[in-house]
C-alpha cells in the first residue's frame, strides 16, 4: 500500500514538473495594435481578435519573419453565439523561435476581393530576446 502512494506521489510531481516546462504564453488583443511586444525565446504569443467570417471577411496573416516568430498551426475561431451570422474571436498562436525583431501584421479582408484593400489592419512589432 505504501508503494502505491509513493508511486502516485512521484507521478504527481512529474506531472507538475512537465506542466512547468511548457513556457510562458503572452496574450495580446486588438487594443495592442501598434505596440511593441517583448518575448523570450521559447515563449508563445496568442492574439485574440474579433471577426465575423459569415460576412466573407477573415483575418489573414500578411507579414511575419517565421525564422523569429513561427505560426503554431492554423488560427482557431470561436463563435460568440449560436445564432446564425454572429461574430466571434479568431485566435492566432506563434512561437518565439529565435532572437530578433519582426513585424506581425494581419489584414481583415475578403479573400475573393483581390483589388480591394483590407477594411482593417492589425500590426505589432515583436522583439524576441
Amino acid at each position: 500500500m505504501k508503494k502505491s502512494y509513493a508511486y502516485l506521489a512521484l507521478l504527481l510531481l512529474m506531472c507538475i514538473g512537465l506542466t512547468a516546462c511548457g513556457g510562458k504564453n503572452m496574450k495580446i488583443t486588438k487594443e495592442m495594435n501598434g505596440q511593441t511586444i517583448n518575448l523570450e525565446k521559447g515563449e508563445t504569443l496568442s492574439l485574440a481578435i474579433e471577426g465575423n467570417p459569415t460576412t466573407g471577411y477573415s483575418w489573414n496573416l500578411t507579414e511575419v519573419d517565421q525564422s523569429i516568430l513561427a505560426p503554431a498551426g492554423e488560427p482557431d475561431y470561436d463563435s460568440s453565439s449560436t445564432l446564425t451570422g454572429a461574430g466571434g474571436t479568431y485566435t492566432f498562436k506563434f512561437n518565439a523561435v529565435e532572437a530578433g525583431s519582426t513585424t506581425l501584421k494581419l489584414d481583415y479582408y475578403r479573400t475573393f476581393e483581390t483589388d480591394i484593400p483590407p477594411i482593417e489592419t492589425f500590426e505589432v512589432t515583436v522583439v524576441v530576446k
